[in-house]
């Protein structure tokens, strides 16, 4: 039996796939892309476990978002571990009624459980099953509880898939219903021709337009942004129906998160941060060590221009190793100090979890360019030189 391991970026996936597999892993590229699989045998089990790559979604903006949507399409596993960060259920089960609507059994895996308690949260497993309409098992993937149940939950498997339950408004609903009949396809792929996926613009037919334009008329948006925030409407329902949060103290990183993720401030906050990343390592940093490296060039390259000149050798030679070849090293080498300032500050900015947040706060925006939250680092590397360049 196939396996697939789904789930967003740092929400426990590896930490799970390792439990789970123990030794018996590998590592393979995936066909003309440099992102690398995981590929295992369940301990005691034997059946193959596949670890996607980290995603937000089955609307393809990314490459891992594309890798992760064809292997589940087209190699169509059995059965489908969503991986859900418990702490943060409203944002994770966004991807979880996306896997609902394929042909293929899923299991969600509620990690992070032992996180739960000091943030004063309860979910009820069983409500949330019941919701969503599949099994809802609760682990650690750290403290390596609930997993015995959730291979319990494997073992149960039967090839019938329950139809997903209907998430939409009925007017929403009638248009899916009418183009899975109309076109004779299943429920993920009347949504996806619904929202224009580029995937399958083959089906793009009068009834297809005729539904989109209908909608987009009465709701006053892009179908995607229609569908997305009928997405977000039924996940809040079910987090009020199956959670509930005991007040506790604050702890400090849930005080920083309320300036940092503030609605108001949050992109201001940003602005300030990236500001003094940049005056550190071009201003503060750059001064220094463009002036001292091009000093430092320059001198070399007169004495090796002294040298070649003694040996006899011709104007032109000279002037291509000296004015060529040195000025051109050291005009790159002005400019790696730089970036390993900038790097490091990224990578401390990574390890307090601010990225992630940003990230996160910055995907909607993103999205309208078509891109997700994830290209910020490079288009934060990508600024940076585009104004060395300059």
């Amino acid at each position: 039996m196939k396996i697939a391991l789904v789930g967003n970026q740092n929400s426990g996936k590896t930490t799970l796939f390792n439990l789970l597999t123990g030794t018996n892993q590998k590592i393979g590229n995936w066909p003309g892309v440099t992102i690398e699989r995981k590929v295992g045998k369940i301990k005691d089990l034997g059946d193959d476990l596949v670890d996607l790559p980290g995603i937000y979604s089955l609307s393809p903006y990314t490459v891992e978002e594309e890798v992760s949507r064809k292997f589940v399409l087209e190699d169509k596993p059995d059965i489908i571990i969503n991986i859900v960060d418990a702490t943060s259920i409203e944002r994770s089960l966004y991807l979880t009624t996306q896997l609902m609507e394929l042909d293929t059994k899923v299991i969600i895996a509620l990690n992070m459980a032992d996180r739960l308690e000091k943030k004063g949260i309860h979910i009820d497993k069983e409500k949330l099953a019941k919701e969503i309409g599949t099994d809802v098992v609760i682990i650690s993937a750290l403290k390596a509880t609930g997993i015995e149940e959730l291979k319990n939950t494997i073992k149960k498997y039967n090839k019938q898939k329950v139809r997903s339950k209907e998430i939409f408004k009925s007017d929403i609903e009638n248009e899916i219903i009418n183009i899975e009949n109309e076109l004779k396809v299943n429920r993920f792929m009347a949504i996806k021709i619904l929202e224009n996926d580029k995937l399958y613009q083959s089906y793009q037919k009068g009834i297809v337009k005729n539904s989109r334009q209908k909608l987009e008329e009465t709701y006053k948006m892009d179908i995607e942004e229609i569908i997305a925030n009928a997405r977000y409407e039924y996940i809040v329902k079910i987090k009020n129906k199956s959670t509930t949060i005991t007040p506790i103290k604050e702890t400090m990183s849930d005080k920083l998160d309320k300036i940092f993720l503030n609605k108001f401030l949050a992109f201001p906050i940003f602005v300030v941060i990236m500001f003094l990343v940049y005056y550190l390592s071009v201003g503060v940093v750059g001064s220094f060590t463009v002036d001292w490296i091009s000093d430092l060039v320059k001198n070399f390259g007169e004495i090796v221009r002294e040298c070649l000149t003694n040996l006899g050798a011709s104007a032109w030679s000279t002037s291509l190793v000296v004015d060529g070849i040195i000025a051109g090293v050291g005009a790159v080498l002005g400019f790696v100090p730089q970036l390993i300032i900038l790097f490091l500050c990224i990578s401390i900015l990574e390890t307090t979890g601010y990225m992630s947040r940003v990230t996160f706060l910055l995907d909607k925006l993103f999205k309208k360019f078509g891109l997700s939250g994830e290209t910020l680092v490079p288009f934060i590397v990508g600024l940076r030189t585009v104004s060395y360049t300059h």
